[in-house]
Formats: structure tokens, C-alpha cells, sequence
């Protein structure tokens, strides 16, 4: 599942990436904040609202979707992901009519709802879009295992994870050379598949 939701994420960051064509990430925040400092600091203060305003939703999207969480123990990952598809199905039409912007903040809503949507229990969340941590946790895993104390199978499910995020913005990326509207169907249809599995899995499930 994880890899899946991540899968989706890299589509959805390399569309709204695209789409703008100015660098602004819909759940990669690590590089908006990058951005955000580099432009205040230069005094792009006009320029800094689009950033400041996508972390600021996407921070508002995992807010909405904890909330979600904690009032719905055991509904919550496929509500979650039902708002997520919904948000997506959204952005086809709100792209027809505002700023491409606009688009780009109901993107990262959706994106920041979506990392609450996979978690072990409710008060241990798994972030989805930490392509970072995943990273380092290869890094930390490739060690142990030329030192002989790793387990390969963490080793390669870091690795998976992260490979989940590249490949789904290759994906995003070929798919974007159509047009926002055919790009975003694939997360869409996608997003739809793990709703209807979490569904069908929330009586297997046990938060604490």
C-alpha cells in the first residue's frame, strides 16, 4: 500500500511541478521551503506567496486529515483517500476556470491529507512524501548491511520506497507532455483502487 500512495505522490508533485513551471512542489515541501528562504532573503516577497501559500495548505490538508484520524479510528484511511480522489477529480475543473495556481493549492491539500491515509496506529503516523528520510534510511541500511549487522529486506524496502516516489514522477512527467487533464486521471484511478481496498480492509484493521 505504502508504495502505491507513493507511486501516486510522484505523479501528482511532477504534474503540479510541470504545470507551473516555476519550481513549486505540491509535497516535496523540503524544496519549497529551500525556495521560500532563497526568495526572502532576496527580497521576492511577491514572489514567496506561492510557496509560502502551498506549505501552508499542505500542512492544512495533514491537519484536516489527522482530525480525520482521530474522529474515525476505524473509517479514516478510506475517508482520507476518498477526499484525496475527490480533491484530484476537482483540480480537472478548477483548472478550467482560476489562476493555475489555484490548481496547484487544491494539489497541495490533497497531497498533505494523503499522507495521513497510511499509518501503523493512530499515534504513529508513516509521512508518505519524505523522499529524505527514505534516503537516509537506505544510506543507514547500506551500512549495516557492508558491515554485516543489516537486514537486506529493510535495505530494499527503503530503497522500494523511494524508487515508488522516482518512478512516479517519470510517470508524471511523460504523462504531463499531454495535458493536465489526462495527467492527473492515472492518480485519480489510482487513488479510487486504494480507496476501494482500504474499505474493503477496515474491519482487518486495529488503531490504538
Amino acid at each position: 500500500m505504502p508504495f502505491l500512495l507513493l507511486f501516486s505522490a510522484g505523479i501528482v508533485d511532477a504534474i503540479g511541478f510541470i504545470h507551473l513551471k516555476n519550481g513549486l512542489f505540491v509535497s516535496f515541501m523540503s524544496g519549497n521551503t529551500t525556495h521560500v528562504a532563497m526568495l526572502l532573503s532576496s527580497h521576492q516577497y511577491g514572489q514567496s506567496i506561492s510557496y509560502i501559500g502551498v506549505i501552508l495548505l499542505f500542512v492544512s490538508g495533514i491537519t484536516v486529515g489527522e482530525m480525520i484520524a482521530v474522529l474515525q479510528k476505524k473509517n479514516y484511511r478510506w475517508l482520507v483517500m476518498s477526499a484525496v480522489s475527490i480533491l484530484l477529480g476537482s483540480a480537472i475543473f478548477i483548472e478550467k476556470i482560476t489562476a493555475p495556481m489555484a490548481t496547484n493549492f487544491v494539489l497541495a491539500f490533497a497531497m498533505g491529507l494523503q499522507n495521513i491515509a497510511l499509518r501503523i496506529t493512530i499515534s504513529k503516523a508513516m509521512p508518505l512524501t519524505f523522499a529524505t528520510a527514505f534516503l537516509a534510511n537506505t544510506g543507514r541500511e547500506l551500512a549495516l548491511l557492508l558491515l554485516g549487522q543489516g537486514d537486506k529486506q529493510l535495505f530494499l524496502k527503503q530503497l522500494s520506497l523511494w524508487l515508488a516516489i522516482f518512478i512516479g514522477a517519470i510517470v508524471g512527467s511523460n504523462l504531463m507532455a499531454f495535458s493536465l487533464n489526462y495527467a492527473i486521471v492515472v492518480p485519480i484511478v489510482l487513488c479510487l483502487c486504494i480507496t476501494g481496498l482500504l474499505f474493503w480492509l477496515k474491519d482487518l484493521t486495529n488503531d490504538d
